[in-house]
């Protein structure tokens, strides 16, 4: 199974999906509050594991950054990928035959 495919299959519970959805960019947003407010900054990044936490604890999983820490980078695509209901390109039973 594949980073995303295993990234995709541990968030299946519709709240920690909801939750994710909001921890994922609070996490990042530090990177660029950092510069203006250190605290706030220090402060969204224990907050955004805590939401993601809570919502691993309700799926009844561990957070799949545990199993590889390359998981924190496929999340923000992950979630990108879910907001715009973009799916990976690997189904070829959707191509149509020119013959």
């Amino acid at each position: 199974m594949g980073l995303y495919a295993h990234y995709d299959h541990a968030h299946n519970h519709p709240v920690n999906r909801a939750l994710h959805m909001l921890a994922i960019p609070t996490g990042f947003s530090s990177i660029f509050v950092v510069w203006f407010h250190p605290i706030i900054a220090a402060l969204l990044i224990p907050l955004a594991f805590a939401m993601a936490w809570v919502g691993h604890f309700i799926e009844g999983n561990k957070p799949a950054f545990l199993t590889n820490p390359a998981h924190v980078f496929v999340a923000p695509v992950w979630m990108v990928r879910k907001i715009f209901r973009l799916t990976p390109h690997t189904d070829s039973s959707s191509k149509t035959n020119a013959a």
